[in-house]
């Protein structure tokens, strides 16, 4: 009998754990989210809206990308260059994309003539659904991966929405003074169980680097793949910005002590579980993003701090309120309806205030940009 994609993507972690004699936490989200054509995103299962498990900023409004659109316009007049790039960084069904080339081509039609437009994706199955949704756009282009680029060769925005949340992560615990990384085997055929281990001199550098403090008694997650990435995004950028939208928090509220189980968490069908081990292949594991180590990290490949600011400033300083007074004056329904929408987008304790947005910049005179202008008290969920 064949197997259905989750029973082979088990026996695959399985045979792993086996010749492995055990297996990181880490390479086990990896497989999980990951593995070619079984992995959580690279299968044809369908994620994101009302039949997946997640939404995000960009399904519920075309505002998100409009003012994204205007925030990338402003740069442009900024970095006052002939030709100009956007590289947007795993873009799901592509339908942010979508809103931000439609607006640019239609109210901002020199630029956009002027424009070219990466997307980085390496699931063949959603660069085919993103061909379909974007065919009306002739400055998009598609590569692989960041590293597809020249150094230093990009000069404009590399931009990203949930990318880092979706890392897999190191999976680690503080028992009697000391740091242990978790690893899973089998217990029996059918169930799984954690086991600590010696961490990689990685680990220990990394928190030894941002100088975290891991409570006792904590389990929580180390990104190292991030702290690649945003190295890479680095060294790739010749002048710009780096703009990533996504949930987390600087080092100083990450670990505090009312965090001890860690962020991880499971999305299947729109509920949230702490399962990891159910569900393989067909759920979504994510972890809360580290935003001191992307600040930390890509400062060392010339990255610095442009701002750091949550979701409801952002947007509210690019002209969100505006739209929402122009859908109240019209008065009608449907208006009433996107206006329940885009709150939603800045609600406190909801989307306005998970959701994070740190602004780097290379090369960059006078980098003050408008998303910037008004941004929160800097209490431990703003500081760097």
């Amino acid at each position: 009998m064949k197997l259905t994609g989750k029973e082979e993507l088990i026996k695959i972690i399985k045979d792993r754990i086996k010749q492995e004699n055990g297996l990181s936490f880490r390479d086990f989200m990896d497989i999980a989210l990951y593995y070619p054509e079984l992995g959580y995103y690279t299968s044809k299962e369908q994620k994101i809206g009302g039949y997946g498990d997640f939404f995000t900023s960009s399904e519920l409004d075309k505002a998100f990308g409009n003012l994204l659109a205007e925030q990338f316009v402003e740069i442009f007049n900024k970095l006052n260059k002939e030709s100009f790039k956007i590289v947007e960084i795993g873009a799901g069904k592509g339908y942010l994309a979508h809103d931000i080339l439609e607006h640019l081509k239609n109210k901002y039609p020199e630029i956009y003539e002027r424009l070219n437009y990466t997307i980085i994706e390496k699931s063949p199955y959603h660069i085919e659904i993103q061909k379909t949704i974007l065919k009306e756009f002739d400055v998009v282009e598609w590569k692989q991966d960041i590293i597809d680029f020249q150094d230093e060769s990009i000069e404009g925005i590399i931009f990203s929405n949930e990318l880092f949340d979706a890392f897999p992560v190191h999976m680690i615990r503080k028992k009697n003074n000391k740091i242990y990384e978790v690893y899973i085997q089998m217990k029996n055929e059918d169930e799984v169980e954690e086991i600590e281990r010696e961490p990689s001199k990685e680990i220990l550098d990394y928190i030894e680097e941002l100088k975290i403090e891991i409570p006792e008694g904590m389990t929580t997650e180390i990104n190292l793949d991030a702290v690649d990435y945003i190295q890479k995004i680095g060294k790739k950028l010749k002048k710009g910005y780096v703009i990533t939208v996504d949930y987390g928090y600087p080092s100083k509220e990450l670990y505090k002590e009312y965090r001890k189980r860690g962020t991880l968490l499971c999305y299947y069908r729109h509920k949230y579980s702490e399962n990891y081990y159910e569900n393989v292949g067909m759920q979504d594991i994510t972890a809360h993003v580290n935003f001191s180590a992307l600040y930390h990290f890509g400062k060392k490949s010339g990255l610095e701090l442009t701002g750091f600011t949550d979701q409801a400033h952002f947007l509210s300083n690019l002209g969100l309120m505006e739209i929402i007074m122009e859908l109240q004056e019209k008065g009608d329904f449907e208006s009433y309806e996107r206006i329940n929408r885009l709150k939603t987008l800045v609600l406190p304790k909801g989307m306005g205030e998970k959701f994070k947005v740190l602004i780097q910049h290379k090369n960059v005179k006078n980098p003050e940009i408008k998303g910037l202008e008004i941004v929160p008290y800097q209490s431990d969920r703003f500081r760097l």
